[in-house]
């Protein structure tokens, strides 16, 4: 699927833009005449090639909790989906306005609210399309609406958390590797001529911290053609099905951020099914929204298993036994609330636990981290240290 921006001609003689995706040129054409509007133009966007630099990407993710609270908060008051998109349109710029255009004109001319969202899945999630497809079914689409503000407000209140835990400790590593750079390639060569010149027998430890010096002021070009090579192709790689497994594998099995890692995709399982079979949203599709939602590929390959063995006939119970991903507390849980018929309930309680959870793992992982940063900063600085200090303190007198 390709983006891309378009203007074209309604029936009355307005001029309509916007963007959507669409396999070809050609096919945009036919989508927009089964609606009555005739293309002018069209240009492929940035999202063409991914969609991760598109412009709307970058404002969806700005505008779509304020977004979806307007919607909430019109629905509830009885206003009609029509008006609350035209009036949220009015009130906004840029890309967003122009997919909130292509979403008017797809509902003006008879398409589901769903239907039109999913035409922009580069904005819309699997979860945002099947919480308003559920409320769209069952006319609860303003409740649809207020439960996806909540959810995207606990979304962006973690990805905060993580990102602020980790201003200090990035900010920490970038001072050691600035540090370590300014004395192997400026500092260390200075001293270098002087004690070339010394007559007395260097130590071992100044004699390799220099030669590291002159290799790196030598092939420093080389160096960072190297890292950043590595850091290409491991991102390329990172993209693959198989990478993305292996990163996520490494990941959980760490000593402490694994841990962390692990509930924090344990949270995002438990929140979501929570909400989406609250909705009323069948079993094997919720299951299938997960393998998507929980950000961690081992885990979605045992809910792919789980989901498998679930349509094959067993109990959800059943299915999970062999998920060790999911620890024993879910699993019961899990088991509980499928007795009782409130699965719903059963993984709320486990989404709140874990919600209390998760930042003080937050905190405890980072804290560690920390610790290690300034550990390895220090034996940097006390190596610096004695291999400058070394040969001056071994210079006898009259040498």
């Amino acid at each position: 699927m390709r983006e891309y921006r378009y203007s074209a001609l309604t029936s009355t003689g307005h001029t309509v833009s916007g963007v959507r995706q669409a396999e070809s040129a050609e096919v945009l054409t036919n989508e927009l005449l089964q609606q009555g509007l005739v293309l002018l133009k069209s240009r492929p966007t940035l999202g063409s090639l991914g969609g991760m630099f598109s412009a709307s990407r970058r404002a969806a993710h700005r505008e779509l909790r304020d977004f979806t609270q307007h919607m909430a908060t019109c629905l509830g008051a009885g206003i009609p989906a029509m008006t609350a998109l035209s009036d949220y349109q009015k009130d906004t710029t840029g890309p967003f306005a122009e997919v909130l255009t292509d979403i008017r004109g797809d509902v003006s001319s008879g398409t589901q609210l769903d239907e039109s969202f999913a035409r922009h899945p580069h904005i819309f999630s699997p979860l945002y399309l099947a919480m308003i497809s559920a409320g769209q079914n069952s006319g609860n689409l303003d409740e649809s609406f207020s439960e996806l503000v909540g959810y995207l407000e606990w979304n962006e209140d973690l990805r905060s958390q993580t990102s602020q835990a980790l201003i200090y400790p990035a900010m920490l590593l970038s001072a050691i590797i600035g540090l370590f750079l300014l004395m192997m390639m400026f500092v260390i060569p200075r001293f270098e001529d002087i004690f070339a010149t010394a007559n007395f027998e260097m130590p071992t430890l100044t004699l390799r911290v220099l030669a590291l010096g002159h290799f790196m002021g030598t092939w420093w070009w080389a160096i960072f053609t190297v890292i950043g090579g590595t850091i290409v192709g491991a991102k390329l790689y990172f993209q693959t099905e198989k990478g993305a497994y292996r990163r996520d594998q490494l990941l959980v099995n760490l000593p402490v951020m694994g841990v962390f890692q692990r509930k924090l995709a344990l949270s995002r399982f438990a929140k979501t099914f929570s909400l989406i079979f609250a909705s009323g949203v069948d079993l094997l599709r919720l299951l299938t929204l997960l393998e998507g939602v929980v950000d961690n590929r081992v885990m979605a390959a045992q809910l792919a298993n789980v989901r498998h063995r679930v349509s094959s006939g067993e109990s959800l119970r059943e299915a999970f036994k062999d998920a060790d991903m999911f620890p024993p507390l879910v699993q019961r849980l899990v088991a509980v609330g499928e007795q009782t018929g409130s699965l719903d309930t059963s993984l709320r309680r486990a989404s709140d636990y874990l919600d209390k959870e998760i930042p003080r793992d937050l905190k405890r992982t980072f804290t560690i981290f920390e610790g290690v940063i300034i550990a390895l900063l220090g034996v940097l600085v006390c190596v610096a240290a004695l291999s400058l200090l070394m040969p001056i303190m071994s210079i006898r007198p009259g040498v």
